[in-house]
């Protein structure tokens, strides 16, 4: 195959080929002074919430869809994590076809069955579920509505232009956190003694393939948070964007770096990366939460960057 030359300015011959024309260089005096993308915004998802919790939206998947602020050529919550409502008619079934490498859904909702592949998972509401990715989600609603909250890594596989891993390939199995044993691990939680640097109430789910981060999924981090009436979590903030659904609680708010957003029942927060944040609750009913994060890129990264200030 003949190799045509480019010649330099100053004499030097390069080949000229379909690689070399794919080059691009770059010369900045500050290497880490690239303007970067958007920043990730404080948000609170209400309309979309109205909507998963309407009967006549009927049988539907409801984006939680920041790619317009986030400048992302494919749907996005956070730059690593999709969030979105999922609503089942009474005996109707909801199938997902989706690009992950981890799923985490949460039923509000009704009672059903969630599967893919061989496992078939009833669950009621309360329970939380993860799936691995690939293949198809199939959720099947009994004799009322569901709706179900859920949250992926897509924006993180769009990024890289990946695929899903095969079926039972991946570190991940199928795994049940039923509601009930939940909440009594969370009473237990409770009563404990107020320590100077707790981060909160709460009960972190993991498993076997993702106990080395304390997460779900490779990617995904779970919790269910609670704070009790009066009480001011201690402000922090970390590398990991959080997406916070409110579970229960009146008069509850965040305050994110000074500004303040009003929590609504079952409506989604996104707490931005790296942001000076805490939580208020200043009514009579204890706040209760679902927190997911994109905490196990950073476990991985060696760069959680947790701090108080």
């Amino acid at each position: 195959m003949e190799i045509l030359m480019n010649t330099t300015t100053d004499g030097l011959s390069l080949p000229n080929t379909p690689y070399t024309s794919r080059a691009v260089y770059l010369t900045p005096s500050n290497g880490f002074g690239s303007q970067l993308p958007p920043k990730v915004p404080a948000h609170i998802f209400v309309a979309e919430r109205d909507q998963a919790f309407n009967p006549a939206t009927g049988t539907a998947i409801i984006n939680l869809d920041l790619s317009d602020k986030l400048k992302t050529a494919y749907p996005a919550t956070t730059p690593n994590l999709l969030a979105r409502y999922v609503r089942v008619k009474a005996g109707e079934t909801q199938c997902l076809n989706l690009t992950t490498a981890g799923e985490v859904y949460y039923l509000l909702e009704g009672a059903g069955s969630i599967a893919k592949g061989e496992d078939l998972i009833n669950w009621v509401e309360g329970d939380s579920v993860c799936l691995p990715g690939g293949g198809e989600t199939v959720i099947t609603a009994k004799d009322t509505d569901c709706v179900i909250y859920s949250v992926t890594d897509e924006p993180t596989l769009s990024w890289h232009g990946a695929e899903s891993p095969a079926t039972k390939s991946g570190p991940i199995e199928a795994v049940h956190y039923p509601g009930d044993e939940v909440m009594r691990l969370l009473s237990d939680v409770q009563q404990r003694e107020t320590e100077e640097e707790m981060t909160g109430r709460f009960v972190l789910f993991t498993n076997a393939g993702a106990q080395t981060t304390n997460t779900v999924t490779r990617t995904i981090s779970l919790a269910i948070n609670s704070l009790e009436p009066g009480g001011i979590q201690t402000p922090h903030r970390h590398n990991a964007a959080a997406l916070t659904l409110c579970l229960g609680g009146s008069d509850v708010y965040s305050m994110i770096e000074g500004e303040k957003v009003q929590w609504q029942r079952h409506a989604v927060m996104v707490t931005p990366p790296a942001e000076l944040h805490a939580h208020h609750n200043e009514g009579e009913d204890m706040m209760l939460s679902l927190v997911a994060q994109d905490g196990g890129l950073f476990y991985n990264a060696r760069a959680v960057g947790f701090s108080f200030d």
